[in-house]
């Protein structure tokens, strides 16, 4: 093949999208049978319904339930609406999963790329001198690629094989969720939690419920290890706090309930760049693989879409231009997409992963004075042509 890509998530599927336009000879290998779930908040923001639509998907995702803002409690209650910017949507939406995940691959699939359903990748092939070229599946099979773009995950078996560190110091996330019915009206909001307690100290991370339409909610919550004692916590029982806090004529099921029926799932989220460089001859990482999570929000499904259209666009590239041991154009457009945004991000997670630190911060959004005059100032750099 031209390009093996490990992985048929968001990443995968964008990365295959677009490197079988060009006419190349794609294949798609995950170890799972779609439609297949995957632990997520299942929302959307504005920028990934925008590359949604630019794939060529907007009459689908016009069936998505949409979203027309968020309401935040701080504990006060606020208000946000996306900002208009040229060229993106006014709004996001959520979608299961499950759904969107099957559309991708088969929209990938219809752009000519093959998709191998249960064929599990456990390391990537390497030649005498070290580059990747091909991929070893878990039945011994080998499949051989001018190029392999990893968007196997959070544990990605090909990073581990290769023994791969990130330069940066990379951060991740601990979340985890559950979809219910909930005895309240439908909404068109993204409601976020900021206060978030863990033996009296503020946590860097979030409570939200995203609304599904049709009377269901996804719940759940997340925070950052940067926080000293964050290996200490009980996801499931915190969450089961989370829960218990809400209003009670939601009539909402207990966390032993939702464990039962197993709809409680956790999952680790890397984010601010894991692996970096995003390359190795032969091979490049994208989605989680790469720790492609928004470092401040955690929001993974359009950063998993960007750098996936990025990757198979650039290997391709570069495949046309030289070969497979310098992906260097991939890098560079990474680099200048997040590289400022996610060094920010690591310096802001260092700082709230202190208790005092996330208190006086959560303060500080409560002040209404403060918090018009920050929301202002985002709100100018947002519509601004040259913001990425």
């Amino acid at each position: 093949f031209d390009l093996a890509i490990v992985g048929g998530g968001p990443a995968g599927s964008a990365a295959a999208w677009q490197a079988a336009q060009t006419g190349a000879n794609v294949v798609v290998l995950d170890k799972a049978d779609f439609p297949r779930d995957k632990p997520c908040g299942d929302g959307l923001t504005a920028r990934a319904v925008s590359y949604l639509q630019k794939m060529g998907l907007a009459e689908e995702v016009g069936r998505f339930h949409r979203i027309r803002g968020i309401s935040v409690y701080s504990p006060s209650r606020w208000e946000l609406s996306f900002p208009k910017r040229p060229g993106m949507p006014d709004h996001g939406a959520t979608v299961s999963r499950t759904e969107l995940d099957m559309l991708l691959l088969k929209h990938a699939e219809s752009a000519g790329a093959q998709i191998r359903q249960s064929a599990e990748v456990t390391a990537p092939e390497l030649d005498n001198t070290g580059r990747v070229v091909g991929v070893i599946l878990k039945s011994g099979e080998k499949v051989f690629a001018d190029a392999v773009i990893a968007a196997d995950g959070a544990y990605s078996p090909v990073k581990r094989a290769l023994k791969l560190d990130s330069q940066y110091n990379g951060f991740s996330a601990i979340a985890i969720r559950a979809e219910m019915h909930a005895n309240r009206p439908d909404s068109d909001r993204f409601e976020i939690y900021l206060k978030l307690l863990f033996q009296g100290d503020q946590l860097p991370g979030y409570g939200w419920i995203f609304p599904m339409g049709g009377g269901r909610f996804n719940i759940g919550l997340g925070y950052v290890n940067s926080y000293k004692n964050w290996q200490s916590i009980n996801a499931t029982h915190f969450f089961g706090d989370f829960l218990n806090s809400l209003p009670r004529d939601w009539e909402l099921p207990s966390v032993e309930e939702l464990k039962k029926n197993k709809t409680v799932r956790a999952w680790r989220l890397p984010m601010g760049f894991t692996a970096w460089p995003p390359w190795r001859p032969g091979v490049l990482f994208t989605g989680d693989s790469l720790g492609a999570g928004k470092p401040v929000s955690g929001a993974g499904i359009s950063k998993a879409l960007e750098s996936g259209l990025a990757a198979g666009e650039c290997a391709m590239a570069a495949l046309e231009n030289g070969g497979p041991d310098d992906f260097t154009n991939y890098q560079q457009r990474m680099e200048a997409a997040w590289g400022r945004e996610y060094k920010r991000g690591r310096f802001f997670n260092k700082l709230a992963g202190y208790p005092k630190v996330a208190e006086t911060g959560l303060k500080l959004l409560d002040n209404h004075t403060f918090r018009d005059f920050l929301l202002n100032s985002l709100y100018k750099k947002a519509q601004s042509p040259s913001h990425t």
